[in-house]
């Protein structure tokens, strides 16, 4: 799926997918007074994984025992008109093949970070990021997740605001951003400059018009884009809504010195639905970018984990629709989360047209005050011009239990079940993953905030 399209509500069950990594919550404890939160884990682990590739050579399979070390940092620190947020992830693994005695080790790191200077008195405002997840470049899917490229992107920007008036502001912004990756992913740059013309038409309600330009400094093409969309917002009772309508043009210029040009109309509508115990998100988005665009554009306002992995894309008009709902109380000692995706995206380059589907679904039950199960379930599908047929798909099933043996110290259960099935060349794939963790974790929240 395009590296921006959903990540507003594929954030909302990282939480539910972090049950039992981050596996022993601490008392709540003071802290600095600019510390809200902070949060991690260090974990060790021995397991064994059983995968069986299907092609036409016939069957293969392996089983190779590891041993390996993980952990995650999390945490939001505010200070005036700072803030800094932050949630990182990784695991070292080594794995021994019993078939021919080998032995290779994994390692796979995802997370980002965020910080922001926004002042209400002051006019400037300014921006830094990091970003590193998994990314795939066209290649389809693999059983294991920890199996795709690994690609930082670094990113900044600053605003200009000018007030008119109390109701009406003007924001002048630049943002950059730069990706390095391994082998051939990565290593690309865009700019992005955007002016933002702002009304407040009511105590909950506003209306806005942004026109920006953003330039992708790539190996083999070097695009433009400029946009202008008039988007209206309105804060409800039961949530929020939102719509807007715009166009884009880009320019791709290529090394032997051609050009091609393309205009599109763009927008979005979304409506959310909040109660103290649930959220419900339905949001449609038509957008033209690329994902060296997206690394000047994408600066959330929430920090959270990424999917499994984000597909690189070339100069793609997207469609997407997505429903997304989490709620705290399914039962007295039950969450749950869900997320159903479907995007189109169109080739500017090349005009041919993809399918693609996500759906995900994280069930928490608190079996005893000391045992917890947690089982997650995800599907990703792509298909080619015909929606209806899916080219390649992969299943991912994961249970975990928890015991807590002492406070900030658990004793853990995995099993991840993954099958990967093609229509393309390629093997079908079948991977079955058993790990047994012994972490030690640690959670302090600022109770004076």
């Amino acid at each position: 799926m395009n590296v921006h399209t959903g990540k507003f509500v594929w954030s909302r069950l990282a939480g539910l997918g972090m049950v039992g990594l981050i596996s022993a919550g601490a008392s709540a404890q003071s802290l600095d007074d600019s510390i809200q939160a902070i949060s991690g884990s260090a974990s060790v682990f021995a397991g064994v994984a059983h995968s069986r590739a299907d092609g036409a050579n016939g069957a293969n399979s392996t089983t190779e025992p590891s041993i390996g070390v993980s952990g995650s940092v999390g945490g939001g620190m505010r200070s005036g008109a700072n803030a800094l947020d932050l949630r990182y992830s990784g695991t070292l693994e080594m794995e021994r093949d019993l078939a021919n005695g080998g032995q290779s080790d994994s390692s796979s790191l995802v997370g980002a970070t965020r910080f922001n200077h926004w002042d209400p008195a002051s006019p400037f405002d300014f921006n830094l990021g990091h970003t590193v997840n998994s990314v795939r470049n066209d290649t389809g899917f693999v059983a294991n997740p920890s199996e795709y490229d690994t690609r930082h992107s670094l990113s900044g920007g600053a605003g200009l605001r000018v007030y008119r008036g109390e109701l009406t502001e003007l924001r002048i912004s630049g943002q950059a951003g730069r990706s390095y990756g391994e082998g051939d992913v990565g290593g690309d740059s865009s700019y992005t400059g955007s002016a933002t013309l702002s009304r407040r038409l009511s105590e909950r309600s506003s209306a806005s018009l942004v026109g920006s330009r953003s330039i992708s400094d790539e190996s083999d093409t070097d695009t433009t884009i400029d946009s202008l969309q008039l988007s209206y917002n309105r804060v409800l009772e039961t949530g929020s809504f939102g719509i807007g309508v715009g166009v884009s043009q880009a320019e791709t210029e290529y090394n032997d010195g051609t050009a091609s040009d393309y205009e599109a109309g763009t927008g979005f509508i979304t409506r959310s639905w909040m109660t103290p115990d649930s959220q419900t998100i339905v949001e449609y988005n038509r957008r033209l970018t690329d994902s060296t665009i997206d690394l000047s554009l994408d600066v959330p306002e929430f920090l959270s984990f990424l999917p499994d992995s984000v597909r690189l894309t070339e100069l793609v008009l997207t469609d997407s629709l997505s429903v997304a709902h989490n709620t705290t109380r399914l039962c007295d000692v039950c969450t749950l989360g869900f997320v159903i995706e479907g995007s189109v995206l169109e080739s500017q380059l090349s005009e041919t047209r993809r399918h693609e589907y996500r759906t995900s679904a994280n069930l928490g039950v608190e079996l005893t005050s000391l045992q917890t199960l947690t089982i997650g379930y995800t599907w990703q599908g792509d298909a080619g011009e015909d929606a209806g047929t899916i080219e390649e798909q992969v299943h991912r099933i994961n249970t975990r239990w928890t015991r807590e043996l002492a406070e900030n110290t658990s004793f853990s259960v995995d099993f991840t079940q993954s099958y990967l099935r093609s229509r393309v060349p390629g093997d079908d794939e079948e991977e079955f993953l058993l790990r047994l963790m012994f972490s030690h974790g640690f959670s302090l929240t600022n109770v004076g905030g």
